[in-house]
């Protein structure tokens, strides 16, 4: 007799023996994301490839030098090429000619307006060029994107010209700022300042910005190419006597720079200070001296708000004994400042500006007559070699000058040198001539430019 199963009681469930398996979907749910995971660690990111490449040097076959107009004492341009044995052809703007160098020579051209030299070819790596007279010195510079020039003056007793000139031939446009001695100063006349091609455009600051106080110009090119520079003029209203001398130009702002060339005999002695930055800047002031660096006594810790350009006195400092032998002055400050330094002697100006730190080789053309070459900021142990040359191209001894730190070094040079180059060796350094009797004007001496710069330029990635 069989007995059929009893059904589950209301409520409960049917028991079963062993464990539920999990269905095809449940497995898939989980494994997917862990081998998702596995996958992604195992995976390495593809090298970026490095983009940011220097540019590559290439030779020198053109140079574009720019003279400012000629001044007092200082007429005719010359230009020499630190070959020796390069020969050929400068052009001169587009309707003055040419002016032939040959082998070794520096020759020298009359032109009383700006002037535009070109170098091609051979005469292309190492031209340099300059106006220099006994009492007014400038060199011809590169066409530059900016330029500072501090301790300008726009007044009766003190006023200066700017000059701008456009190598090329079309249009180009420079935005002038003008820093006060409360701050920037509001100059509408300046901005946008547009410079025909082949053509120079002159601003005399005291019809435009007039002020007794010394001011500070910015030059931005914003279009095309100019050569900027600056004319200063001093006037003693009681004897009507006027001394002009060019006041170079800073290509941009430094914590610590060097000021050489100031010059000896009893006179007046003005440092300049512009502070482009948006912080209060505190500057620190020392003299450079062949023998050391060193602060002088009475000459405070100098403040310059942001915006704004100040004006120290270190006439009493530089007349005292301590300073009798200083070459220059150093200063350092908590923030990138220019600077200048005026010094008023027997009724000549000169002016002192930091010069760049030179490595390698530098030159300068000078005109005949006494003059010294002066080095300082050196960082280490080294050694200058001074090559010269006169007009007719005749080498003349070259002198071997030993360079130590903290040290400067004043060296008189032939009166016939009218070429000048200086090759520095384990170290660096910046350097001035400084030309007449007493130091009245300031020559400084620029890099060699001997090769070119090509730009690392591709396609932009998709």
């Amino acid at each position: 007799m069989t007995t059929d199963p009893q059904p589950p009681a209301p409520g409960r469930r049917a028991s079963t023996s062993g464990s539920r398996r999990p269905g095809p979907t449940t497995v898939l749910a989980v494994l997917v994301p862990l081998l998702t995971v596995g996958a992604l660690a195992l995976v390495q990111p593809e090298a970026q490839p490095d983009l940011t490449r220097a540019p590559s040097s290439t030779s020198l076959t053109r140079a574009t030098l720019v003279c400012p107009p000629a001044g007092p004492g200082a007429g005719a341009v010359a230009a020499a090429s630190a070959d020796p044995e390069a020969a050929g052809q400068l052009v001169l703007g587009d309707e003055e000619g040419t002016l032939a160098v040959r082998a070794g020579k520096v020759p020298e051209t009359d032109s009383d307006g700006p002037l535009v030299i070109r170098g091609e070819d051979d005469l292309a790596p190492g031209l340099v060029a300059g106006r220099a007279g006994p009492t007014a010195a400038t060199t011809c510079v590169d066409p530059q994107p900016e330029a500072w020039f501090t301790g300008i003056g726009a007044g009766a007793e003190h006023r200066s010209i700017l000059e701008l000139v456009n190598p090329d031939g079309g249009p180009a446009v420079a935005d002038i700022t003008v820093l006060g001695p409360d701050g920037p100063l509001d100059v509408p006349d300046l901005r946008g300042l547009t410079v025909r091609g082949h053509r120079s455009e002159r601003v005399e600051l005291a019809d435009v910005v007039p002020s007794r106080d010394d001011l500070t110009l910015h030059v931005q090119v914003t279009r095309g190419r100019l050569g900027s520079s600056v004319l200063d003029t001093v006037v003693d209203l009681g004897t009507d006597r006027v001394a002009r001398d060019w006041l170079p130009g800073q290509a941009e702002p430094a914590t610590a720079s060097y000021l050489l060339g100031v010059g000896a005999g009893q006179g007046e002695r003005t440092l300049a200070v512009a502070n482009p930055g948006t912080s209060e800047a505190r500057v620190k002031i020392r003299l450079v001296a062949a023998r050391s660096e060193f602060a002088p006594t009475g000459v405070e810790e100098l403040s310059v708000a942001p915006g704004a350009t100040a004006v120290v006195d270190l006439t009493e400092v530089l007349a005292g004994k301590s300073a009798r032998d200083a070459l220059g002055v150093r200063i350092d400050a908590t923030g990138p400042v220019t600077s200048s330094v005026r010094t008023l002697v027997d009724g000549d100006i000169a002016r002192a500006v930091p010069g760049v730190e030179l490595t390698g080789r530098s030159a300068a053309v000078v005109p005949a007559g006494p003059k010294r070459l002066v080095l300082a900021g050196i960082p280490r142990v080294g050694e200058a070699t001074v090559l010269l040359r006169t007009a007719s191209g005749r080498s003349l001894k070259p002198r071997t000058v030993d360079l130590d730190v903290g040290a400067a070094a004043r060296v008189r040079l032939p009166e016939k040198a009218a070429y000048v180059e200086v090759q520095l060796d384990r170290t660096s350094a910046v350097g001035v001539v400084e030309l007449g009797a007493r130091g009245l004007a300031v020559l400084p001496l620029v890099p060699l430019v001997l090769s070119g710069q090509v730009a690392d330029v591709r396609p932009a990635l998709q």
